[in-house]
């Protein structure tokens, strides 16, 4: 394994560990303030890098503010915002295997917005993804106490955002002038201003706000690890490897996702998860396989 794919792996890793801190953080604050405050930190951390690279630049790149925007809703603001309020509503299990469901959703929306054509096996690996989500949130009985219904709805949602995010992202229009770095952190930093008034409307709604060091350093964590750190790992990867190449390793996350909910959460996992997982990822594989011999998702 050379260097590249550690990076790759070593993303995917510090990705799976997003889901733990998140919960422990909400444990004392509410999601749009934990979310905000994440991406405010990491904004703040990136800050003297990127202040640094324009100085030392004398040709710069104009800002597609309203293209910014747009993006930064959809990968930051939505994404981040939704994947909390699922994560205060469904097990942390859950949330990691239906996250899978991405690749997914992404051919979808590329068949519709891009007018990609979805062949006879895209489409069987699309539907072996939608029977795997329904066996994992449609759950009779006693699992309802432990895994909600509405969360894992919530969480799919999230997943459909950060879709829609990806296939506009495959038609750039001025941000692919940016360094890794200011496109990094003008969609954090918009991110976090866009959250403003949720997060004001969190101070009146919410019944249990407490300072907490294990709230305080999750969060800190979150700024600097999964969102910090696994962006540059993964964007410098991806200097060197080809695009498909790196976006099959996506589908790693949801295993370092439960990993680390078991081992941190001591969430345990039940046959719905693992069959529904099984469908899913067969799913992934399946129509991603078949991507990797034209165009990437990511």
């Amino acid at each position: 394994m050379n260097k590249h794919i550690t990076m790759l792996m070593g993303a995917m890793v510090l990705w799976g560990t997003t889901i733990p801190p998140t919960k422990w953080a909400m444990e004392a604050l509410p999601p749009f303030t934990v979310t905000f405050l994440r991406l405010l930190l990491a904004s703040l951390f990136l800050a003297p890098i990127v202040w640094w690279q324009t100085s030392r630049n004398k040709d710069k790149p104009k800002i597609p503010w309203g293209r910014m925007l747009v993006l930064s809703f959809t990968g930051v603001v939505g994404y981040f915002m939704i994947s909390s309020i699922g994560l205060n509503m469904t097990s942390a299990v859950n949330a990691s295997i239906l996250n899978a469901s991405l690749p997914l959703f992404t051919i979808m929306l590329s068949s519709l917005y891009l007018k990609e054509q979805i062949s006879a096996s895209q489409w069987c690996g699309l539907f072996l993804g939608v029977a795997g989500v329904l066996v994992i949130t449609f759950n009779p009985g006693m699992e309802v106490k432990k895994s909600s219904l509405i969360g894992d709805g919530v969480i799919l949602l999230s997943c459909f955002i950060w879709a829609i995010y990806i296939v506009l992202m495959k038609r750039p229009k001025g941000e692919e002038r940016l360094s890794n770095e200011m496109f990094t952190f003008l969609t954090l930093f918009l991110g976090a201003v866009m959250m403003l008034p949720a997060v004001i409307s969190d101070a009146f709604g919410y019944d249990h706000h407490f300072f907490s060091w294990k709230a305080a350093l999750s969060i800190l964590f979150l700024a600097l690890v999964p969102t910090i750190a696994a962006y540059w790992l993964w964007n410098q990867a991806l200097k060197y490897i080809s695009a498909p190449t790196a976006g099959a390793y996506l589908n790693t996350l949801p295993l370092f996702s439960v990993l680390f909910s078991m081992g941190l959460l001591g969430e345990s996992i039940t046959w719905r998860l693992i069959a529904g997982g099984v469908f899913i990822l067969i799913g992934v594989f399946w129509t991603e396989k078949r991507i990797q011999r034209s165009e990437t998702f990511f």
